[in-house]
């Protein structure tokens, strides 16, 4: 018999749109238990209904839910009836900004996760270490609430390759003040999900569209590579200053994506980047037009949803980016996101 609840983690303001997507594609079979913010359970209506390891895009971790903990040793228990083999484990905060977790907070973090290390160890429970994650490793989901009176959530859930493999998806990267804008921080979450911000990208060339003011630019200059920019807004003074101090080229279209001449585009694109304001009917064939023409190996886009009728075809503008985009794609609502989901492809 399955276990007959799961939880979902996810960003704040996100539950309402979370429950919707749910609803819709369970049909009855998932109802909502308990809620906090950022955070849901649901009941598993019938027993012989299993839900999928990824119950929603608006979802950043889902799992099987083990219930509240109020002790440690409470939680040593429950992991030690999981499974005899080791298991990785997640300790992260319930409740995240979308700028990023100060430092103080995982501090706070750190220390409850080295307690609880120390005591699965001393019970004899193997903890797994190795790098890189394989499909089927069993994570412990330990979610920390606001205050050390609040009670531990416990989960658990099978890694696959959809899956964050930083604890809660939160990768410890906060907006810095002298960036030029939050897609800095969008665009850096996105390289940590899919483990790219371990590639080494120098003197690739990058396409940014929608690219003002520049955060996005900002970050892929960082990391040593040539940005053609495409945008009709200004970029910040800053963006230029960099591609100087870091020897590449950062060139500026001023147009729209859509008036872009294809023949005009550099013949190797490593990575294709979107972060237009415009809904995805309307933004959605420009991308794929150009990404006919270019080819880049990697995307990384962002999709708005500003009204929850978008936000319901979340589904659809996903396997329509199927269609076109290179092989494997993936979609989530990272922690910087507001209303939009990446999806990264390739």
């Amino acid at each position: 018999m399955n276990t007959p609840f799961r939880f979902t983690t996810c960003r704040a303001g996100s539950e309402s749109t979370l429950k919707r997507d749910i609803a819709t594609h369970f049909a009855g079979e998932l109802t909502p238990a308990f809620m906090k913010p950022q955070f849901i359970t649901w009941k598993v209506r019938s027993p012989g209904f299993s839900p999928p390891r990824t119950l929603s895009t608006f979802a950043r971790v889902s799992g099987i839910s083990l219930g509240l903990c109020k002790t440690i040793a409470e939680l040593v228990d429950h992991a030690r009836k999981l499974t005899t083999k080791p298991i990785r484990l997640h300790v992260f905060p319930r409740v995240t900004p979308e700028d990023g977790i100060e430092a103080a907070q995982w501090q706070r973090i750190d220390a409850l996760e080295a307690e609880i290390t120390r005591a699965l160890l001393q019970s004899g429970v193997q903890l797994e270490t190795r790098l890189p994650y394989v499909a089927g490793d069993l994570v412990l989901d330990v979610i920390v609430g606001e205050t050390d009176a609040e009670p531990l959530f416990l989960g658990h859930h099978e890694h696959q390759a959809s899956s964050h493999t930083q604890p809660g998806g939160l990768p410890r990267i906060a907006l810095p003040g002298d960036v030029p804008s939050r897609a800095w921080l969008k665009l850096e979450q996105a390289l940590a999900w899919r483990g790219w911000d371990q590639l080494d990208l120098r003197g690739q060339t990058a396409l940014d569209l929608g690219c003002a003011p520049g955060g996005a630019t900002y970050a892929l200059l960082q990391r040593g590579m040539n940005v053609l920019g495409v945008d009709t807004g200004e970029m910040d003074p800053s963006v230029l200053q960099l591609a100087k101090t870091q020897g590449v080229r950062f060139d500026h279209w001023r147009t729209a994506a859509g008036r872009i001449n294809l023949t005009a585009l550099p013949q190797e694109v490593a990575l294709l980047l979107s972060d237009i304001n415009l809904a995805p009917p309307l933004v959605l064939p420009q991308i794929a037009r150009i990404q006919e023409g270019i080819q880049a190996r990697r995307l990384i886009l962002t999709i708005k949803l500003n009204t929850p009728a978008l936000e319901d075809r979340a589904h659809e503008f996903i396997d329509a980016i199927r269609d076109w985009a290179p092989a494997p794609v993936f979609a989530t609502q990272l922690a910087a996101n507001r209303r939009e989901i990446c999806v990264c492809a390739g």
